[in-house]
């Protein structure tokens, strides 16, 4: 097995000297794109208890450029002959790739190929969603906490945990604090608020009023935070702190947002479970112009991703019963690739700065 799965890392070692593209014009003629990112990972957690959920990388394919570039490899599953359960989200940490797992439980380190290195499991806790300010890396929980984490440290990678309040789901760090979107997990309208934890002291310091349900949406951009309050499928509002006075402002309606940092815009998706009408578009954060994009392939758009270069990934999951796709664009937002299978309800697409 550890020969295997030796040689399995040797292969996709190989592979991730692909790169990235330089611009758009280089998939119209098929050059070879320049190296930018050794990988794109993809969080997926499966169906619910069946043990289908998959880590994986998306990697260039040489052979099929330009109208194939990506090819999705099950890394979790190659290099370690199990698999992960489902995983919720994941984060690029130096040469460490860190895992939440909802339903297991659990949090793991991997190393950048998908090795397991450490396996934390934290019963009860339930963990959610990944930040980092470059020094340690964050997650919710639950358990109604957030929990700080050095992955490092083998012996103990947990520091320390602070209480915010029932179910925090997606959060962000900016100016020196902690900003968790505190959700209405109970239906019972009481979840409309973000609490706030100074990373100094690590306590939880206030919480501010938002919108109804704030959900797996929440992105810093400077000293700014956007995030988006799910209501309970009906409806959708971004809304952005100013994490230097905490006061909280509307931007636009969508469901899902990535920051595209090449043009300073917000990648927006607006596609709610009760709603029929769906728009994909690009909000300019300095100007407030919406420009929307071509959605032609996608049938339950729930996820958009941006990578360093502006290049935008979205998750299709068209049908529970079968795996979810990724659609590839450029940063004008030409579909590059479409239907790209990657494992059962993807979550995120994850970048390695």
């Amino acid at each position: 097995m550890k020969k295997n799965l030796l040689a399995l890392g040797i292969i996709l070692m190989s592979a991730l000297t692909f790169t990235a593209c330089s611009d758009d014009n280089d998939f119209d003629n098929g050059t070879q794109p320049e190296v930018t990112s050794p990988t794109t990972y993809v969080s997926c957690a499966g169906n619910w208890k069946q043990n289908d959920g998959t880590i994986g990388i998306l990697f260039y394919n040489a052979t099929d450029r330009p109208k194939s570039p990506f090819r999705y490899y099950d890394a979790y599953t190659a290099q370690n002959g199990e698999e992960v359960g489902d995983a919720q989200d994941l984060i690029v940490f130096g040469n460490k790739v860190v895992i939440t797992s909802t339903t297991s439980s659990k949090i793991e380190i991997l190393n950048r190929l998908g090795r397991l290195e450490k396996k934390i499991l934290m019963p009860k806790v339930e963990p959610r969603y990944l930040a980092t300010d470059g020094k340690y890396v964050y997650f919710s929980a639950y358990s109604g906490k957030i929990y700080k984490m050095n992955p490092n440290d083998m012996q103990k990678p947990i520091v320390d945990s602070v209480e915010v309040g029932p179910y925090p789901e997606a959060i962000s760090v900016a100016n020196g604090k902690l900003y968790a979107n505190m959700s209405d997990h109970n239906y019972d309208n009481k979840g409309k608020s973000i609490s706030i934890v100074d990373l100094s002291s690590f306590k939880k310091v206030k919480e501010v009023e938002v919108a109804l349900n704030p959900y797996n949406q929440s992105i810093a951009v400077g000293n700014d935070i956007y995030f988006v309050s799910a209501y309970h499928s009906e409806n959708a509002l971004v809304q952005k702190i100013d994490a230097t006075t905490d006061k909280v402002t509307s931007v636009c309606k969508a469901s899902a947002i990535a920051y595209n940092i090449q043009k300073n815009a917000l990648v927006c998706l607006y596609a709610t479970y009760y709603d029929t009408n769906k728009r994909f578009f690009v909000h300019d954060l300095k100007t407030g112009t919406e420009t929307n994009i071509d959605m032609t392939g996608l049938q339950q758009p729930q996820q958009v991703n941006v990578d360093n270069k502006g290049y935008i990934y979205v998750i299709d999951n068209p049908s529970y019963k079968a795996p979810s796709e990724v659609f590839y664009y450029s940063p004008e937002g030409k579909l590059i690739q479409g239907n790209i299978k990657v494992g059962y309800s993807a979550q995120n697409v994850r970048f390695a700065n």
